[in-house]
């Protein structure tokens, strides 16, 4: 092979790489940039009326509609589902000591 044949390929398969290359940052540009806007209608606030003491712990989606919700408050826990479509609590489990 002669010596201009061999520069050609070098610079061809580097001019391939820096295409590849911005082409790459293009795809992770767009897919980090590619977020939604939320307007107002899409925003719902949702309420468990929890006191300053109680925390929630953990947060298990059980379908599309209900939500089961681990709540602390200092040494009892106890268990809330609550359903996003009626925006409303379905049932407490746990003990509660008044």
């Amino acid at each position: 092979m002669s010596n201009s044949f061999l520069k050609f390929i070098v610079i061809l398969l580097a001019i391939l790489i820096l295409i590849c290359f911005a082409l790459l940052l293009y795809g992770l540009y767009s897919k980090i940039s590619n977020t939604k806007d939320l307007s107002n209608n899409e925003i719902t606030n949702y309420s468990l009326n929890l006191k300053n003491s109680e925390n929630i712990k953990d947060l298990k989606i059980i379908n599309e509609n209900n939500v089961l919700i681990v709540i602390s408050d200092n040494d009892h826990s106890y268990l809330i589902m609550y359903n996003l479509k009626e925006n409303k609590i379905l049932s407490k489990i746990g003990r509660w000591y008044e």
